[in-house]
């Protein structure tokens, strides 16, 4: 859910996110950690763990099933799928 703020400052109802949602499963044992997956998201689902040996989704409501980060995995360590 977002929330709608006015230009003077006023904040309104909140709204749903339209549009396609998605999901991300990683698969950490896989990961070598290069942050590729991390880089390509547009919507900052993603960021490093704290050891930095694989991602982990900080954000996961922003998922718009894009597959920037499953796409561009060397190590086929995410899948991303489409939920309704």
């Amino acid at each position: 859910m977002t929330e709608l703020v006015s230009a003077e400052g006023k904040t309104s109802e909140k709204h749903s996110r339209k549009g396609p949602r998605g999901e991300v499963k990683i698969f950490a044992t896989w990961c070598k950690g290069c942050n590729i997956c991390v880089v390509f998201c547009p919507t900052h689902v993603l960021a490093m763990h704290p050891s930095g040996n694989h991602p982990v989704v900080v954000e996961p409501e922003n998922c718009t099933a894009c597959h920037f980060c499953d796409t561009h995995c060397p190590d086929l360590a995410l899948v991303v799928r489409k939920i309704e």
